[in-house]
């Protein structure tokens, strides 16, 4: 499930896709929003065959041998962010404009590539890491939706209304562009493509990270059309505050969730990480199956994902020497 190339290739994607957006953004007519449809489905079909294609199905294992240890994990990923995020807005401690967009930040999993890397470098416990990884996006799948219905519609008194729409229109996307690519991406590779993997898996990264580039772009594009250029401006002033705050908030859970870990630092530093990041490669596919053809709000909920992965990068490279020698410390 890794779809992204280096850092900088990251940055530098994003920042012409936001060029883009801004200077020729996608048109706003009928004609365009269907056109605007069509392609997201495409792209998160795609990404999500990509995904499925590099699946380490036997990474799991790593991750069953300890079930209080997976509750514990998932729990801090899941759970603790939206619970805490939650509270925040009850005492507006988190603008209404950006609630939903931290919101939907905070029930992500986690991302596989940033995770793995740095748990690898700081010599952690990387199967582990990427057991977890893996797990969390496979599970997102269905509880990301759900989440949703929980923590924005059930607050609003139509929870029942709207599971009764998500099982009948959701579901489906679920499947039909979740599921059963990922599924089909997995099959085909391992039956059909065994001896030349390596080669495709890296031309499927570079093609999902291009869908995922599609999807920031519609995303944008409705939302500075939608809103005005000096709205939009104003709006991101008001926003980066605010991920600071939840970085830190998130960084604090990160290391509340691993006081009752292993004694292993390997394990500590691979289930830190894991807690620690959220997915941009699989929040923005969702978010266009969950928000449907609501581009211009889904820009606005695509914002904190997309500019919180550059800080979660920036701050999670500066744990691993720290990490490191804390290994060395513990095997001395």
């Amino acid at each position: 499930m890794r779809v992204f190339p280096n850092g900088s290739g990251i940055l530098i994607g994003l920042l012409i896709t936001f060029a883009l957006a801004w200077f020729l953004p996608w048109g706003g007519g009928e004609d365009d929003s269907s056109y605007s449809s069509i392609t997201a489905a495409s792209s998160v079909f795609l990404i999500f065959f990509s995904q499925g294609w590099n699946l380490q199905i036997h990474r799991l294992g790593a991750v069953f041998k300890e079930f209080g240890n997976l509750f514990r994990v998932h729990g801090f990923i899941f759970f603790g962010p939206p619970i805490a995020v939650s509270i925040a807005g009850e005492f507006n401690l988190i603008p209404v404009e950006w609630f939903l967009g931290f919101l939907f930040l905070s029930i992500l999993p986690t991302t596989i590539s940033s995770c793995v890397v740095y748990t690898s470098l700081a010599e952690g416990d990387s199967a582990s890491a990427l057991g977890h990884a893996t797990l969390s996006n496979l599970m997102a799948m269905i509880w990301v939706p759900f989440a949703w219905i929980l923590f924005v519609e059930g607050s609003e008194g139509e929870w029942l209304d709207r599971s009764v729409r998500v099982g009948q229109e959701v579901i489906p996307k679920i499947a039909l562009l979740f599921i059963c690519p990922s599924f089909l991406g997995w099959y085909v590779k391992s039956r059909y493509f065994q001896r030349r993997a390596l080669w495709m898996n890296n031309w499927f990264k570079k093609v999902s990270f291009i869908g995922i580039l599609v999807l920031v772009y519609i995303a944008f594009s409705e939302t500075i059309s939608g809103l005005g250029k000096t709205e939009f401006i104003s709006l991101f002033m008001i926003l980066f505050p605010y991920l600071i705050g939840f970085l830190i908030g998130h960084l604090i859970l990160s290391w509340v969730g691993i006081f009752w870990a292993s004694n292993k630092a390997e394990v500590k530093i691979a289930e830190f990480f894991c807690i620690s990041q959220k997915s941009l490669a699989m929040g923005l596919p969702l978010l266009a199956v969950i928000n449907g053809n609501d581009f211009k709000s889904g820009g606005l909920i695509a914002c904190p994902l997309i500019l919180y992965h550059f800080l979660q990068l920036s701050f999670g490279i500066c744990f691993v020497p720290q990490f490191k020698k804390w290994v060395g410390h513990k095997s001395s």
